[in-house]
């Protein structure tokens, strides 16, 4: 019996070791299980931020992607509408000239006709 009183003593001044020994160690575990979830929750933020900014990114991509083809639109647009509005602008401006140059002409021969003109009035005058 005494054998068996000696195991009981053992056994519980093992207990009470273990269990001074497990108590900061569950503390610990505790803590770590603690930290973990914290960083786990960090985690799914970062995801769901990363998300967010895929689906942002995507939406500016549509957006990008609009924007360029209106501007091509737009471009094409004015291209032809600037084309055509040039050949017109040409086209009065060379009208233009060529009504400058009939006129410079007409004035070329009425100063050819006024120098005529002088020249009869100066052998009109000197014949009377």
């Amino acid at each position: 019996m005494i054998d068996r009183e000696l195991m009981d003593a053992i056994s519980q001044l093992l207990d009470v070791k273990l269990t001074n020994e497990l108590g900061p160690i569950k503390y610990e575990l505790k803590s770590i299980k603690d930290e973990v979830r914290e960083i786990k929750d960090e985690v799914r933020e970062i995801k769901s931020e990363v998300k967010i900014g895929r689906e942002d990114v995507k939406t500016l991509s549509q957006n990008i992607d609009a924007i360029e083809k209106r501007l091509k639109k737009i471009e094409t647009v004015q291209e032809n509408n600037i084309e055509q509005e040039l050949r017109q602008l040409f086209d009065g401006q060379r009208n233009t000239l060529e009504k400058f140059q009939s006129v410079n002409e007409i004035n070329d021969r009425v100063k050819d006709i006024q120098g005529a003109v002088e020249i009869f009035k100066v052998l009109t005058v000197r014949k009377v």
